[in-house]
């Protein structure tokens, strides 16, 4: 308490702890966890990590490195195998097909893709082949 009373982000209720989460937030970094141990030596621990959330924020979109992967994977799929369908793209990138076109969804809205079809027959083909 005393260290975070000196940085003033803290008071001695431990009302400073909210503080601390909303700092960690605000520069992105991986959320504080709090550790309780009972018994003899019994303690409570926060353990603060300046390492940077998994998830990043691009155009307004929160992706993962691996969701990123998979659009990369999917454009590289569609300019090898032109028009093609949600079940084939699953089956390429090993995910489900709610998932795959989750991600497909998101490629249309980015205007990198374009879907031509009912939800059955949906068919999805490269808006120009010179986006890789």
């Amino acid at each position: 308490m005393k260290m975070f009373n000196l940085i003033n982000i803290g008071e001695r209720a431990g009302s400073g702890v909210p503080d601390v989460f909303k700092t960690w937030e605000e520069q992105g970094w991986e959320e504080p966890m709090i550790e309780e141990r009972y018994g003899d030596a019994a303690r409570t621990s926060l353990i603060l990590s300046f390492n940077e959330k998994q998830a990043k924020k691009t155009s307004g979109i929160k992706q993962t490195r691996k969701t990123l992967k998979n659009k990369e994977n999917i454009l590289e799929y569609l300019q090898k195998n032109g028009d093609s369908k949600t079940g084939d793209i699953a089956e390429f990138l090993k995910l489900s097909e709610s998932r795959t076109r989750a991600i497909l969804k998101e490629l249309v809205i980015e205007e990198k893709i374009i879907a031509n079809g009912g939800n059955k027959n949906k068919i999805y083909f490269l808006r120009n082949t010179d986006i890789l």
